[in-house]
């Protein structure tokens, strides 16, 4: 079976497990620590918050957003649907664009027209580990006085302009889940520039606690949201060997560009081939009227796992009613005809291979 995605752990994560299992600190011990420094120093010295899932991670960076004074946000439609959940939560409004055809995310000029000021923000995606514009989406939040949430939960290792994604923005989250290119199993990381909004992300995270042993007291409403040791643990043995994994991708990554740029029948997203993506996903968009359903059962017959992309939140009954800028030509298509391939740094070039032949058997070539 060539599987989605297979996170390889090394033997030397047992040895801090076994600490951890003979002194019965499981949470809130020295190994989250030690994890936020190094995923601080892959971000050019900002600050890192673990928390427990990348979902935790986005409600606590949109409950930062609506204590600095958001109130709206503009959100790209294709959206992984429990992001868009949190920033409800929160109370936060949010308003639907559309995708850019080429790098999946929000373009630029749909910020045209969103009002100015600090009720008002974004979110951006950089989708599947492709880098969004970012930088011109620094200069567009700088100009509008927006607050700019960057969901980098797939682009972990990914560059844009030579600089690191998850950097840019007032608020920034990578996900650590095993389909993610570094995993802890589950969990997530909040990525602030801000000491002060880190600060107030760690105290949220350990239900709204301040203070050591008898003096402490509940400052805030937070949430239990703190990122284990056992998963801290399988964190760090994965960050050792990060740049090798996001290497093996990258290389998987342009062997499937190549086999499928050579068959020609299956579209393929341009933004796979910009410089910096890190290849969290391989995406391809099936020709129009093919079975996407007949495609993954006859592959899957085959021993080759595929999914959705993702989702097109317009079409799902829990966000029916959310106002939009515009049509969402785009982000439908992908929705309707997007496929997710096996990519993961366990695959050879032989599996890549496979898959392609199988997907082309697959879809009638």
């Amino acid at each position: 079976m060539i599987r989605l995605a297979h996170p390889a752990l090394s033997e030397d994560v047992l040895e801090r497990l076994r600490p951890l299992l003979a002194n019965g600190m499981l949470t809130s011990g020295r190994l989250v620590g030690e994890l936020e420094d190094l995923l601080s120093a892959q971000v050019q010295g900002r600050e890192v918050v673990l928390v427990s899932s990348g979902t935790t991670a986005a409600l606590l960076g949109f409950q930062i957003l609506y204590d600095l004074g958001v109130r709206h946000l503009l959100i790209p439609d294709f959206t992984f649907p429990s992001v868009a959940a949190s920033a409800l939560r929160v109370g936060l409004k949010l308003t639907l664009t559309d995708i850019d055809a080429h790098l999946l995310s929000m373009p630029p000029e749909a910020l045209d027209g969103w009002p100015a000021g600090p009720e008002y923000g974004f979110l951006s995606i950089d989708q599947f580990g492709i880098p969004g514009p970012n930088e011109a989406l620094r200069q567009r939040a700088l100009t509008g006085g927006w607050r700019w949430f960057e969901d980098a939960a797939c682009a972990q290792g990914s560059t844009s302009d030579s600089v690191p994604c998850g950097t840019r923005a007032t608020v920034s989250i990578f996900s650590f889940h095993p389909r993610k290119v570094m995993t802890t199993a589950e969990g997530g990381a909040l990525i602030l520039e801000d000491p002060e909004l880190a600060r107030q992300a760690r105290e949220l995270r350990s239900l709204g606690l301040t203070g050591q042993g008898l003096d402490r007291n509940f400052t805030s409403l937070g949430y239990n949201a703190r990122l284990s040791e056992v998963h801290a643990a399988l964190g760090l043995d994965h960050i050792t060997r990060l740049e090798a994994m996001l290497q093996t991708r990258r290389d998987l990554g342009m062997h499937y560009l190549k086999l499928l740029n050579e068959w020609g029948e299956i579209a393929v997203p341009g933004g796979f081939g910009v410089p910096g993506a890190n290849f969290q996903s391989m995406v391809v968009l099936l020709p129009p009227g093919i079975d996407r359903g007949a495609v993954a059962r006859e592959l899957l017959q085959r021993g080759i796992e595929s999914t959705l992309p993702g989702f097109a939140i317009h079409t799902q009954p829990a966000f029916a009613g959310l106002p939009r800028t515009g049509p969402l030509v785009h982000s439908h298509t992908l929705h309707d005809r997007g496929l997710a391939l096996p990519l993961h740094d366990g695959m050879s070039a032989q599996d890549v291979a496979t898959v392609v032949a199988g997907l082309r058997e697959a879809v009638g070539d």
